[in-house]
């Protein structure tokens, strides 16, 4: 069977959905299980970095060259270093807001940038299950 790769779980109750661009906190409360949803929609670059650290930087440090090609490069847009932290700085802010813990993107000095992948899993689909069709980075 053919698989796709949908996104991913981050903790209990965050999801980062690939198609659509967005992360969201799916969460029950109380007795009565009510129901708290929160989203945060990414444009493409701070998507692909985001996506591009959560398949790349679980096991290995990717240093800033890395990034720069494959998320600057690759897509015929202009990289630089400011650009870089800019959109890595913006991202962290935008997913801490959502309740994604703290130290899930990690930048490490003179190094890189890795992702504490402890709780984040990978969730999949088969290809005939779902109508719509997208390419991952």
């Amino acid at each position: 069977m053919n698989y796709r790769l949908y996104g991913f779980k981050i903790g209990k109750d965050i999801h980062f959905d690939i198609h659509n661009k967005c992360i969201y906190r799916l969460t029950t409360l109380g007795k009565d299980n009510n129901f708290v949803f929160s989203t945060i929609q990414f444009n493409d670059t701070m998507m692909n970095l985001f996506l591009y650290l959560l398949l790349h930087g679980r096991d290995r440090v990717i240093s800033k060259d890395e990034l720069l090609k494959k998320i600057w490069e690759e897509k015929n847009l202009t990289p630089s270093s400011q650009r870089l932290w800019q959109v890595y700085t913006s991202l962290n802010k935008r997913i801490k807001e959502l309740g994604v813990p703290e130290q899930l993107l990690q930048h490490i000095k003179r190094s890189g940038y890795t992702v504490n992948g402890d709780d984040v899993i990978p969730i999949y689909y088969k290809i005939n299950d779902v109508p719509y069709h997208y390419e991952v980075i």
